[in-house]
């Protein structure tokens, strides 16, 4: 391999090494603003990146302690990558029972603990049935959640209803891959405007809601 050759090699390596450098930057740039909608809603927001350097915002809501993250699902092949809103709620008072919701399951929910989990239940009726219900140890009295699930998963984007003695959280599709972009590239770009407060909103106060009704049923049983 003659001089110029090489040199034209590290000259490519380092071109793409900057560019790759550029478009990370830019990426942890624009996804840092998604929030930027959503902090508005919250009593004392506090906005930080998680450690993929994906955007976090925490505060309090309604009397409860909230977070808004986002995870980026790049591990189904076949489907173009979405990018899902994690709403957590947590307890103020522990509650009884576990159960995880999540409609049009492919086996690769990474973001969903129970998978590790033990329970499985029949879906009632009412509820979507392309569905899986799993719970540990002791299963969610269903009577709390049936005013709920049917309204909360009308919307195609709902994916999770998981439910624990300590939180509620609601997973959702908050947006997809651009399609070219990824079929042929194989990269996962997503369009960076910020989320918007009124889709958010009506998420948190139905998971606010689901909190508060576990809470109750609690303090009634003492």
């Amino acid at each position: 391999m003659n001089i110029a050759v090489l040199v034209l090699l590290v000259v490519m390596v380092v071109i793409m090494y900057r560019k790759y450098n550029n478009h990370a930057s830019y990426k942890v740039q624009a996804r840092s603003h998604l929030f930027d909608e959503c902090v508005l809603l919250l009593q004392q927001p506090q906005q930080s990146l998680d450690k993929a350097n994906l955007p976090l915002l925490q505060g309090h809501y309604a009397g409860y302690k909230v977070s808004f993250s986002i995870v980026e699902d790049t591990l189904g092949w076949r489907k173009v990558p979405p990018l899902w809103l994690l709403i957590k709620v947590e307890a103020n008072k522990l509650s009884n029972g576990t159960l995880d919701l999540i409609v049009r399951p492919s086996n690769n929910e990474f973001y969903s603990p129970s998978w590790q989990w033990d329970g499985n239940l029949a879906i009632p009726p009412s509820w979507p049935q392309h569905a899986i219900i799993k719970y540990q140890n002791q299963v969610v009295d269903l009577a709390l959640l049936e005013p709920y699930i049917p309204r909360l998963f009308v919307d195609t984007r709902m994916k999770e209803l998981l439910v624990t003695p300590s939180m509620v959280r609601l997973t959702y599709m908050i947006k997809q891959a651009e399609r070219g972009e990824y079929l042929i590239m194989r990269n996962a770009v997503y369009e960076s405007t910020p989320i918007g407060q009124d889709v958010v909103e009506t998420l948190l106060e139905q998971a606010v809601a689901i909190r508060k009704s576990m809470e109750v049923s609690e303090i009634s049983k003492n």
